[in-house]
Parts: C-alpha cells; sequence; structure tokens
C-alpha cells in the first residue's frame, strides 16, 4: 500500500469542494484534491445550467430568504439558509473578480460559456483559482473507505491503472462528492452521482438526513432518442405547457406560481407525472410563438436557444417533456460551518443536508457550493491548524484493515444494469406509496444478495463496478426506508397513502446513523420553531 498525507483532503472537485480548497490553501495549510475522475470533470457543477442565486440589492435578499424558505417546506435549517442569503453575493463576487465569463441578471448570476453546460465556466474558474495557490490533485482514485475522529483522518483509495492501494492521511478531510440522481431512470446528473459520499459518511459515524427528498427537474426534454435537456424556468413560462389533449398543466393543476419550474418543482414533477406515466398522455411545451424579446428573458433562455432551434426543432415544433431526478436535498447533518458530527470531517454542496428542506429553491444549489464550500474549507483549515497531533499510524492501520476486506469481498456481476434505475423510477420516485415503497426495498435487498459473491482486489478489473454498486444499493436503501417511515407528504416527497402536509407529527429531520458495531439507527429530530 502507498502512502501520502495532508493536512486538509477533499473528496470531490466540482464547485464545493474547489471552493473549499481554495479557503483551506488560503490559511497556509497543504491541500490535496482527489476524484475518481479526471479533476472537474463529469461533476454536476460542470453538467450545470450555471445559474446562481444571489444579490447585492437588500430588498432582493429579503425575497431570497422568503422564497428558499416558501419552497422548503418548513424544514429549511433556518440558520444555513440565513448564511446562504447573507454571504451568497460575496461568493458570487469573488468568481467574477477571479475572472469567471459571467452576468449579473435580476438577483442571479448567470455564468456563460458552452450550452448547454454553462458550469463548465464555474470550474473552470476554481480550478485556475487552485492552481494558482498551489493546490494538489490527484484524479482517477476510487475512494473505499474513510475513516475520521480526534485522532487523525484518512481514506483508502484504488488507483485501477495501477492495481494497487493508496492510503492518505490529513488532519481533516471534506465531503463534496455531490448527490444521488442518477440513481432513477431519468435523470440530468453525470451517471456516475449515485451516492458513493452517503456511504463514506456513514463509514466515518456521521449522521445522514432527509434523504427522503429528491428533487425532480419537471421540464426536461423527453425527445426519443436525445438527452433529457433541462428546460430554462423562465423560458418555458413564455411557452405552453398542454397534453395530447390540448390540456393546459398549469390551470388544470391549479399551479399558479412563477417561474412554476423554479418556484414549484414539486407540485410541477408530480403533475406531469400522473399526466404522462398514470394516465398515458404526452406532455409538450410549445415555443413557436415566442418573440424575441421573450427568447432573451435571462441569459440562460439565450444560451440555450441555438439548441432548442436547431438540434430539437423547437421552432417549429413542440418538444416533448418529463421530469427528471435533478438533485437530493437531503445528505450529511452539518452545522453552519460545514461540521459534521464527527470531529474533523466536513461537508459542503449536495452531499450535505439540511439547507434546502423538502424542496429546493431553483439557483441555490451553486451558491451553496460556493457559501459552503468555503465556510467548510475555512472551519476544515482551523481544525487542522489547532487539532492535537494524531497517529498516523493508527490511522493507516485502520485503514490497511479495511482494504484487506476488499480482496475478500466484491461482485462478480458485471452491471446493475436499469434494474435499480427503474425500481427508483418506477416505485421510489416522483409519487409514492407504501406498497411501492416495500415492494422497492424487498427488490434493492434481493439485487444487494445477489452482488455479493467473489473477490475485488485493487487490480481487479471490476472494482469500480463493485464500488459504485454498493453506494448505489446503499443510497437508494436509505432514501427508500426514509420515504418509508415519512408518512406524509411535503415538498418534493408525495405520498399517495398519506396526501397532506402533517405539521403536528412530521415537522422536523429523519435522521440516520451507523454504530461503531454497525448497527443502523434512525430517529426522528424535530425542527426547531
Amino acid at each position: 500500500m502507498e502512502y501520502l498525507s495532508c493536512d486538509v483532503l477533499v473528496l470531490g472537485s466540482g464547485a464545493a469542494g474547489l471552493r473549499a480548497a481554495i479557503a483551506a490553501r488560503q490559511a497556509g495549510l497543504e491541500v490535496m484534491v482527489i476524484s475518481k475522475g479526471k479533476p472537474g470533470k463529469s461533476t454536476c457543477t460542470g453538467f450545470s445550467a450555471g445559474v446562481m442565486a444571489g444579490s447585492q440589492n437588500a430588498a432582493a435578499l429579503e425575497i431570497h430568504l422568503e422564497r428558499t424558505l416558501e419552497a422548503g417546506r418548513g424544514l429549511n435549517q433556518r440558520e444555513l439558509v440565513e448564511v446562504l442569503v447573507q454571504e451568497a453575493p460575496r461568493r458570487l463576487q469573488e468568481l467574477m473578480d477571479w475572472g469567471i465569463q459571467a452576468k449579473f441578471q435580476n438577483g442571479y448570476l448567470y455564468a456563460q460559456g458552452r450550452p448547454p453546460v454553462l458550469g463548465e465556466a464555474i470550474v473552470h474558474c476554481l480550478l485556475q483559482k487552485n492552481r494558482d495557490l498551489g493546490t494538489r490533485f490527484m484524479g482517477d482514485l476510487l475512494v473505499t473507505d474513510l475513516v475520521a475522529g480526534q485522532g487523525g483522518a484518512g481514506v483508502n483509495a484504488c488507483l485501477p491503472a495501477a492495481g494497487a492501494w493508496l492510503a492518505i492521511t490529513a488532519k481533516a478531510v471534506i465531503l463534496a462528492t455531490g448527490g444521488a440522481a442518477a440513481l432513477f431512470l431519468r435523470h440530468d446528473n453525470p451517471k456516475g452521482m449515485v451516492g458513493d459520499g452517503y456511504r463514506l459518511a456513514l463509514q466515518a459515524g456521521a449522521i445522514l438526513q432527509d434523504l427522503e427528498f429528491v428533487q425532480f427537474y419537471p421540464l426536461c426534454l423527453a425527445e426519443p432518442g436525445m438527452p433529457p435537456l433541462v428546460i430554462p424556468p423562465k423560458l418555458a413560462d413564455c411557452g405552453r405547457l398542454v397534453n395530447d389533449l390540448g390540456e393546459d398543466i398549469l390551470e388544470k393543476y391549479g399551479i399558479k406560481e412563477r417561474p412554476a419550474a423554479e418556484r414549484v418543482r414539486d407540485y410541477l414533477s408530480q403533475a406531469l407525472y400522473q399526466e404522462i406515466y398514470r394516465h398515458g398522455r404526452k406532455v409538450s411545451l410549445d415555443l413557436r410563438h415566442l418573440r424575441e424579446d421573450q427568447w432573451q428573458i435571462d441569459p440562460f433562455s439565450t444560451a440555450i436557444r441555438p439548441i432548442l432551434a436547431k438540434r430539437y426543432g423547437a421552432l417549429s415544433r413542440p418538444l416533448q417533456v418529463a421530469p427528471a431526478a435533478h438533485h437530493v436535498m437531503g445528505g450529511v447533518k452539518i452545522d453552519p460551518v460545514g461540521a459534521t458530527s464527527v470531529p474533523g470531517l466536513f461537508a459542503a454542496g449536495e452531499i450535505a443536508g439540511g439547507l434546502h428542506g423538502a424542496n429546493r429553491m431553483g439557483g441555490n444549489a451553486l451558491s451553496e457550493t460556493l457559501v459552503f464550500g468555503a465556510r467548510a474549507g475555512s472551519a476544515a483549515a482551523r481544525w487542522a491548524a489547532e487539532a492535537a497531533a494524531g497517529d498516523p499510524k493508527s490511522v493507516l492501520r485502520q485503514l490497511q484493515g479495511l482494504a484487506d476486506a476488499w480482496g475478500r469481498e466484491g461482485s462478480s456481476r458485471p452491471a446493475l444494469g436499469d434494474g435499480l434505475a427503474g425500481i427508483m423510477w418506477e416505485d421510489g420516485g416522483i409519487l409514492r406509496n407504501r406498497e411501492g415503497l416495500t415492494r422497492a426495498l424487498d427488490a434493492v435487498k434481493k439485487i444487494s444478495a445477489e452482488t455479493r459473491a467473489s473477490t475485488s482486489g485493487p487490480g481487479s478489473a471490476d472494482l469500480k463496478k463493485a464500488l459504485e454498486r454498493r453506494a448505489a444499493i446503499r443510497a437508494a436503501t436509505l432514501i427508500l426506508e426514509a420515504a418509508l417511515r415519512r408518512r406524509e407528504s411535503r415538498g418534493a416527497h408525495f405520498r399517495e397513502d398519506f396526501p397532506k402536509q402533517d405539521d403536528q407529527e412530521w415537522l422536523g429531520h429523519l435522521q440516520v446513523r451507523v454504530t461503531p458495531e454497525g448497527e443502523e439507527v434512525w430517529l426522528f429530530q424535530p425542527e426547531k420553531p
């Protein structure tokens, strides 16, 4: 086993991880960022539309706060929301100062670059800043294990090309591994977003919460053979959303908020799922009548117009649309500086839970990565500078034992295919009920049992698949169990058998942790008034 060490280790090279690394490096610490792909590649930031909420205007700050809380349906941790709203303008201005190509308009910063992956501009900006500061990067690493605590922290990682293990010890670790929307059959995330960080966080002893709340973006293109491209919310409001009977969807379901795809993604996704997957109707967005000023309603709409027009024919015909899994609101429980329940372990970005509550306001995800990435990086640096000297040898012994276990347990199955994704989409997705969730859990448990078979060491060709299977199965199980336990409907979690929001019984957070003995413990933590 090879060995490396640093002061602060960051897992993930999307915006949250990159911004955390900048903060820790600016504090004078030795920082390493590792990722399972090339640094900055295949991240949700890069795949995104690059829209970031945040305004210098005092009145706009209050609107931002109110809309974020309104979207969260009473489950936002208010202290996190207040931090986001107050600090987002400063973090967005930093990007401008660091040279990003972007434009402020009406309380948002719009990245400008290569559509539809406009978020690449954010990644490129943060990568360059890190390189200027001397941050170390290692890509193509598969993190298999994470340990953290008062005695130090570290990870096991596999280098598939070399067929060897790498142990990395650190004084502090920051999880910035993203979410798990790629668990679902229809999604708009990179395909590797299957919840790797949830498994690692639980292994280290952290608390997870709110995993039942998975956001689906309602208006993604559903043209046969084409990717599920996100339609800009304001542009969609300019068009007409109808089913194949000619019924206006927004009118039919009484959706009055605008932009609907930004402010009530939960209600609109539920309406579309019923139309398409329960009633068997096609839903289309007609943009043919739009005026020139409507196509230019915001920079995102302007940037996406050539793709919609030339590739999809939006100027000559209606476009078929359907929801797609987009973002997980739940994740690792953090405090306002990104600290988890485990000493020396921090989290930022989509891997963390609590900010968005039961539903996320559009534009907050990327602002979250910058605000809480900076906070987690600074807090991890303080911890690393102030913590008593740990025992790297003790951490290495723990990591060695965990690495040895990978030589005894793995999987001989080639891949999960669409089986798990189909289960999650049909029974664990937008519309849920006890029968479907129970059926889904039984099916996932069966898949889990079938995948435990032969061996997978660092030189095994199927180790990456085994790792992603293990992460996907664990994340799917947690989401389904949380959804089955929450017997109400709230935000992105809709139970057909419990269709009402129940503040008396369920105004709070479902949390889960794993004991040192390996027992999974669930509890309900009421939200503070």
